[in-house]
Formats: C-alpha cells, sequence, structure tokens
C-alpha cells in the first residue's frame, strides 16, 4: 500500500546508517571516527608552535574546508548516493558473490583437480589466507582505478570524486553511482577469486583473520582512513614503500603536474611501485585539490550525477578517444 512506502523507505535509511556507522566494514564506523579525532589531536600537539593560536577544534574543523561549496557537495552525495543507493547496489553485490563463486568452480573443474584435506585449517593458515585475499582486492582496486585515470569514459565519472576542491572524510564517499559499481565488481571479483583458489590449494575453506568481523589488514587500514581525505598531513615515513599513508592520498587529489596520475593504491603502495606510479614524500607537501583549469566542474548534485553519462557516451564515440588526454594545469 502507499501508505507504507514512507514506513518503509525510513526503515531502508535506519539500515543504511546503522551499517555507515555501527558496522566495522564502513570507514566511518565510530571507532574509525574516534581514531580519525585521536589521530587528528596527535598532529595538534605536535605542531604545538604553529598552533599555538588556533584551538583543537578550529584546527579539526577549519571554516573555510567545512563551509566551501564542496564540502556541501560532499554532503549532498553522501545522503542520497550512499545512504539510497550504497546500500541496495552492495546487498546486490553481496548476493552475486555466491554466483561468481559457483561459476569460478565450475570453470576451475575443467583442468584443477581440487585438494581435499580432513585437517583443520590453524591459524597460520588464516594468516596466510587473509594476506592473499587482501592482496588480491587491493591489487583490483589499484587496476580499477587506474584505469579510471587513464581511460577517458571512465574518467568521466571518476571525475565527480576528483572534483572536490577541499577534502573532508565524507569526500570519500563522493562518487557517482556507476564508480560504485566498478569498484564494488573489483572488490567481490578479486575476493571471489581469492577464495576460490586458496580453497582448491588448500583442500578446505579458509576463514580470514578479523577483527569486529572486518578482515584484520583491512581493519588496520581504516584506522587511518577518514585521514585520507582531511586536512590533516600525515605520513608513513618509510612504511609510505609499502602502505599508502593519508598523505600520500592526498598527493592522489593533488593538481600540481608532478603529482598527476601518482599513488592509486589504497591499502598497499607495492603495486604503485611496480607500475612507477609511486609518488613518496620527503617532508610535508602544500597540496591544492581539485580539477585542473581545463577540466570543466560541476555545477549541481544533479549535475554530478547525470553529466558524466553524456561525457562518456561522446568519449565511447571513438576508439582514439578513449585514452584520457593530460589535462591543462
Amino acid at each position: 500500500m502507499l501508505t507504507d512506502i514512507p514506513a518503509r523507505l525510513l526503515a531502508e535509511i535506519s539500515d543504511a546508517l546503522h551499517s555507515i556507522f555501527m558496522m566495522s566494514h564502513s570507514r566511518h564506523f565510530w571507532f574509525y571516527m574516534l581514531c580519525y579525532l585521536l589521530i587528528a589531536f596527535f598532529v595538534y600537539t605536535a605542531s604545538a608552535e604553529r598552533n599555538k593560536n588556533t584551538s583543537f577544534w578550529r584546527f579539526l574543523f577549519p571554516s573555510n574546508i567545512y563551509t566551501h561549496p564542496s564540502a556541501l557537495m560532499d554532503l549532498k552525495i553522501w545522503l542520497v548516493v550512499v545512504i539510497v543507493v550504497y546500500s541496495g547496489v552492495f546487498a546486490l553485490m553481496f548476493g552475486l558473490i555466491h554466483s561468481v563463486t559457483v561459476v569460478l568452480n565450475n570453470v576451475l573443474d575443467l583442468f584443477w583437480e581440487p585438494s581435499v584435506s580432513s585437517e583443520a585449517p590453524d591459524f597460520f593458515d588464516r594468516v596466510i589466507y587473509t594476506l592473499v585475499y587482501t592482496c588480491c582486492i587491493d591489487f583490483g582496486f589499484f587496476l580499477m582505478h587506474m584505469c579510471q585515470h587513464k581511460i577517458s569514459w571512465l574518467w568521466s565519472f571518476h571525475k565527480v570524486h576528483h572534483s572536490a576542491s577541499v577534502l573532508t572524510p565524507f569526500t570519500a564517499n563522493r562518487h557517482h553511482p556507476v564508480d560504485y559499481l566498478m569498484h564494488a565488481f573489483c572488490a567481490f571479483f578479486m575476493g571471489a577469486l581469492a577464495t576460490v583458489l586458496f580453497s582448491r590449494y588448500h583442500g578446505t575453506s579458509v576463514d580470514a583473520v578479523t577483527l569486529f568481523n572486518t578482515s584484520a589488514i583491512h581493519f588496520f587500514y581504516y584506522m587511518t582512513a577518514n585521514v585520507r581525505h582531511s586536512h590533516i598531513w600525515l605520513s608513513f615515513g618509510p612504511l609510505n614503500k609499502l602502505f599508502v599513508s593519508p598523505a600520500m592520498h592526498q598527493i592522489h587529489h593533488s593538481i600540481a603536474p608532478e603529482h598527476y596520475d601518482r599513488n592509486f593504491g589504497f591499502v598497499f603502495s607495492i603495486w604503485d611501485g611496480l607500475f612507477r606510479t609511486r609518488y613518496l614524500p620527503v617532508a610535508q607537501e602544500s597540496v591544492v585539490v581539485g580539477l585542473n583549469a581545463s577540466e570543466k566542474g560541476y555545477s549541481s548534485f544533479l549535475d554530478a550525477m547525470v553529466r558524466p553519462f553524456a561525457e562518456c557516451f561522446e568519449q565511447m564515440r571513438s576508439l582514439q578517444s578513449w585514452r584520457r588526454r593530460r589535462p591543462i594545469p
């Protein structure tokens, strides 16, 4: 009945909000947001001389960032896309992962007889599987992210994310729905592939090592994930060669020519090292984010949702225009 629609809509929104703030697979899980506050306080106190005339809350929420139209666009996209679309898209993807696993097993049955083990997997097996599983997903994310920058019609959608003129933790959700689909497909496919291959090799199914029902490696990644889209500089120092620090991702958003198409990784920076796209900051750098002068931003939420389709179809008309051209600074 029509009278049931508002109640169902409220229930869907309530479930989405619960998933975003109370489930550990979300970067906005309350514990990760608390980590963001603690990291911000550490950076604030470590730069006491520079911040002596600024309170912690002004440092954490600078008015020039959180009153910027770009920050308002972040919230619009988050409210409309994440709460309404995000839950439905990922619920569908979770439903498809079983089908993908079945298909992969059927294909592998043609040439690979799976091992059979009567021994239960031990903790070491789970650690190895967690590493393999995370690496597969992360490499899939890396490849898709690089393609979104290199292929013009994919950039048409990913550009919505990079059109942010300031960075806030909610900029992480500033994605066109097509972007969500691309990332979700890579994550679930690569995760299913890792699970199938490891299970067939080991002879039995193996569960990942988890913290709060989240893969342990991703759990530690999420502890600093909200700093990635913020004004707070956090580098991992020598560990930048292994893990993507928040500072490295802020450089990824930079419009400086030396930062162009750098640091595509999410968890591990080794993929950027292999593909020669890694940029390691030596010291804190001044980063200006957004689109270059030759690229047109978005005037409204509707513009950000509709125009990418028109730009995508225009780019796909000719094979010669598939490669994204380097924008003019």
